[in-house]
């Protein structure tokens, strides 16, 4: 099926879902005045399409959200990578084989992001908004750790339900451009989430992604996200959660361990 058939289709069934679900998600934008702030530290392992090379980082990041007015949030997010390299190949000298092994490590910014949320409708259970944001994406995987990052816009449709105040879901349908290697992408967030006590969360969550990179080579990614998040004082909580690689084609496949601090003012 092409990949834009699969987006529509994926967005349909996301809308679908909706009409079952349900209370604050990334539709919703803040009340005037309000923020959110959460800082992240997390691990991802990635499968690379070459057997003797390994690639792995740690990410830590701040994400955050304030409400300019009641209908308009400001988003934002900054993060930061140790990244480490390992690459091995074997030489033969004096009759004999040898593997050689190198390992690298270096630091440098992940996916910056700075844009703005308008909430276009809100009916009872249902909200509806746009959102346009700059994006830095960081170095393709597979082309090393030399790869330039790439400036970009993303631009968004935001739908959540919320049923009483136990549970919501949220999709997100988004067109990606790249503004140097050219091409765009098209992705697909749906989250479900449910509480199950007062402040704590429970969320269930998968993004898809299908794409073009500049020399005409398509990929395709998707990833389910599945967290908790517990509250430790007032107005302060804990997430934690995996990530995980269900399906991927032309990238490379990703396990990730995340923490994260939530805090409101």
């Amino acid at each position: 099926m092409p990949a834009a058939a699969l987006w529509l289709c994926g967005g349909v069934i996301g809308l679908w879902a909706l009409t079952a679900a349900p209370a604050s998600a990334g539709a919703w934008v803040r009340p005037a005045g309000s923020g959110l702030t959460i800082t992240t530290a997390s691990h991802h392992a990635f499968a690379l399409s070459t057997p003797d090379t390994a690639f792995s980082k740690i990410e830590t990041a701040i994400y955050a959200e304030y409400g300019l007015t009641d209908r308009l949030t400001v988003v934002g997010r900054v993060a930061r990578e140790t990244r480490f390299r390992r690459s091995a190949r074997q030489i033969s000298k004096a009759g004999s084989v040898y593997t050689l092994s190198l390992n690298t490590v270096s630091q440098g910014w992940g996916e910056l992001e700075t844009g703005l949320r308008l909430r276009a409708f809100e009916h009872r259970d249902w909200v509806v908004s746009t959102q346009v944001s700059a994006i830095r994406s960081p170095a393709d995987l597979e082309n090393g750790l030399r790869a330039r990052p790439v400036w970009g816009s993303d631009v968004r449709i935001l739908v959540g339900r919320s049923l009483g105040g136990n549970m919501f879901a949220d999709a997100q349908l988004a067109h990606r451009n790249r503004s140097i290697e050219g091409g765009a992408e098209q992705r697909m967030d749906l989250t479900f989430g449910v509480r199950p006590a007062q402040r704590w969360l429970v969320m269930a969550q998968t993004y898809s992604a299908w794409g073009e990179r500049s020399g005409g080579s398509d990929y395709e990614s998707h990833r389910v996200h599945i967290s908790v998040t517990a509250p430790i004082a007032d107005r302060l909580s804990l997430q934690f959660g995996a990530i995980n690689s269900f399906y991927s084609d032309g990238l490379a496949p990703e396990r990730a361990y995340m923490l994260a601090l939530w805090r409101e003012f």
